[in-house]
């Protein structure tokens, strides 16, 4: 009842404004609020174009939600790969006549895949934005890395709402300060976050953060034992030696990998999954080298067969088929196990080694979310006592504090009242 309620005002915001945003979680209400305001305006255009991830075309379930939602309009559909935007010159010159010679209402389901402004897929996407006669972007999140997700987003929605580059947006919005790592960075300040939100509003149709789980954080500190202290401090000075510019990332990288397999994590990683399958349970383990997969493999305390992997150089639907019905465990490398597969079996995840990418923590617990189940997740963090890792660890809580700040202002009353 409440979405019919908020129907007839979105419906006149979108008349006034030719663009809005959904913060909604992935599932049926998402797709069906998206529709019922791109029905009312279907008269006024000659085309809907549905823009998404690949993976989210490939979901059974999603496909399910557009054809029960687009009954009636189906031929004046066109679904479009984000991906192909970028990869695909063909894809994209198709959209572009589309554009170009015909009326479109335009949707891009997952905003926060054109956020990179970088991004081949962004560029061309903006490029064409004040094209489209009404244009509307779906995502569960507003940002994972910080404020500068939403200037795509809003540049989509309205160049001229902010009429900045995005130099100077960050110059307004994100001041440079110096860390406690004596490393200069950017980095909002609530009442930054509090500003840009307000220039939004209007364009907010509905926002809904309550993703159904709960989550219980474990963060667990693992010493180097002073052999590992050695080992690694002579890589790192020999790693160094005669470089006088590394990029940031490279030494990040390169420090964490010479790290990452100390004893003592190794050792807990065993004691806790024992502990979780001795319940019963299933436990995903993320990692971020291929090489710290190999040495599970091989260091043979994980019996053959029960275990699964899923990389980027394995079949991700077989992998999660085994997973499902036949083993406990399985080791993910970040990034990999894209929106669409179905984790609900899950209850435990374990993070082994750590990444700075917010977002890749994220998606994974969109795999988790399913509206009809609310459930209770267990997370855990595994941290070595070095400054990377602790660097790696507050920047991290800093993202979750400005996506936590952002979704907070968001879902206030006056923010949803239309």
């Amino acid at each position: 009842m409440e979405k019919q309620i908020l129907k007839l005002p979105a419906v006149k915001k979108l008349e006034a404004l030719k663009a809005g945003v959904l913060f909604m979680n992935l599932g049926p209400e998402r797709v069906e609020l998206a529709f019922s305001l791109i029905k009312s305006k279907i008269h006024e255009v000659d085309y809907v174009v549905w823009i998404a991830p690949n993976a989210l075309f490939s979901s059974k379930v999603y496909k399910k939600y557009l054809e029960k939602y687009s009954e009636g309009i189906r031929s004046k559909m066109f679904f479009f790969p984000i991906e192909c935007v970028s990869n695909s010159d063909a894809r994209y010159l198709r959209l572009c006549n589309l554009v170009d010679k015909h009326k479109i209402f335009c949707v891009v389901d997952d905003s926060l895949t054109i956020k990179n402004m970088e991004a081949g897929r962004t560029r061309r996407l903006l490029a064409l934005a004040n094209k489209i006669k009404y244009r509307m972007i779906l995502s569960s999140l507003p940002l994972t890395q910080g404020l500068v997700d939403l200037y795509s987003q809003i540049q989509f929605m309205n160049s001229k709402l902010l009429n900045m580059t995005e130099t100077q947006f960050a110059n307004i919005y994100l001041p440079y300060f110096e860390d406690e790592f004596k490393t200069w960075k950017r980095w909002s300040l609530p009442e930054h976050e509090e500003a840009l939100v307000r220039k939004m509003r209007p364009y907010i149709y509905d926002a809904d953060f309550d993703f159904g789980y709960k989550v219980r954080d474990y963060d667990v500190y693992f010493d180097l034992t002073p052999k590992e202290i050695e080992s690694y401090t002579e890589e790192k000075n020999d790693f160094l030696q005669k470089r006088y510019q590394v990029p940031f990332m490279e030494v990040v990288h390169t420090f964490q990998h010479f790290y990452t397999i100390c004893r003592s994590k190794v050792e807990a990683l065993f004691d806790l999954v024992s502990e979780i399958t001795l319940r019963g349970e299933k436990v995903i383990i993320y990692v971020r080298f291929l090489d710290e997969i190999r040495f599970f493999q091989e260091c043979g305390w994980f019996e053959k067969g029960r275990f699964v992997v899923l990389t980027g150089r394995t079949n991700k639907r077989k992998a999660v088929r085994m997973f499902e019905k036949d083993v406990d465990i399985m080791f993910s490398s970040y990034g990999v196990d894209n929106l669409g597969l179905n984790m609900q079996i899950c209850h435990n995840v374990i993070f082994f080694s750590q990444t700075f990418d917010y977002k890749r923590k994220i998606q994974m617990m969109h795999n988790f979310y399913r509206p009809e189940q609310p459930r209770e997740i267990n997370i855990y963090n595994f941290w070595v006592k070095t400054g990377l890792d602790e660097m790696i660890r507050k920047n991290l809580l800093m993202k979750q504090d400005v996506l936590n700040n952002v979704c907070n202002i968001i879902t206030k009353e006056e923010a949803l009242r239309l």
